[in-house]
């Protein structure tokens, strides 16, 4: 796949970056992504970034609280803005440890808009409400069910999964087949909470990966001490005493 040089590319406004903002414009989202640069504040996190920036396929698991969909949402907008990708395409499993698509009312976009509220107020935090709204509009940022998954073809975009731990094998192999040219796909999610359990399908694919030594294309970073937590320090030491209480 080659996503090396691809991603070289697109960061230095190659071939692979097709789409460009009017002149001046492009020089004002540049200007202003620079003086807001997304920083590890660890060294997993710094791993997990270069892994974003060089692999197709990452796989971040761990803890709650370890930025594991806030540094690809972030590092996506970013993209978007300075032109380097089409679109940024966002989806999550239907079982779930939140509420179901079923409990919400309006249109299916309406429903997935509130359940991935989380990331769009990344989103929102990143690119700004009008930049967002704007987005949505001409379909430069999707949320996409996974019962649609199947025949989507991803290229020169980035896919992200949230809450991946309660994808069935099926489904894992089905959005893998969708990475295209100049893809990046993101699996993140939490085993420990997998509702599927043994048979969670980002379990399955982390394992696949390391059996048949596909590490040049997938990258796997797992927060899985407490320290890894940045969100806060309770949350830091909820998971600590819980994980106490689990033994």
């Amino acid at each position: 796949m080659g996503k090396p040089r691809e991603q070289q590319n697109k960061r230095e406004g190659g071939v692979a970056a097709r789409r460009h903002p009017k002149p001046k414009f492009e020089v004002q989202r540049e200007e202003q992504t620079l003086a807001n640069p997304l920083r590890p504040l660890n060294s997993k996190q710094r791993t997990y970034m270069e892994m974003l920036e060089s692999k197709d396929v990452i796989v971040a698991t761990g803890y709650a609280g370890t930025s594991k969909t806030y540094l690809p949402t972030a590092m996506a907008c970013d993209m978007l803005r300075l032109g380097r990708i089409d679109k940024i395409i966002f989806s999550r499993p239907n079982i779930s440890n939140s509420k179901s698509l079923g409990a919400f009312a309006g249109t299916l976009e309406e429903k997935m808009s509130n359940w991935l509220a989380p990331v769009i107020g990344v989103v929102k935090e990143r690119m700004g409400a009008g930049a967002l709204e704007v987005a949505l509009k001409h379909g430069d940022i999707q949320f996409q069910p996974l019962e649609t998954i199947k025949g989507l073809s991803v290229s020169n975009a980035w896919l992200i999964v949230d809450e991946a731990e309660d994808l069935t094998v099926d489904e894992v192999k089905k959005i893998i087949t969708r990475v295209g040219k100049e893809c990046t796909l993101v699996l993140a999610g939490d085993i420990t909470q997998a509702e599927l359990g043994e048979k969670s399908g980002l379990r399955w694919f982390a394992e696949f990966v390391k059996r048949q030594n596909l590490g040049d294309i997938v990258g796997h970073v797992d927060f899985n001490n407490p320290n890894d937590i940045v969100r806060s320090d309770a949350v830091k030491r909820f998971i600590i005493a819980m994980n106490r209480e689990s033994k």
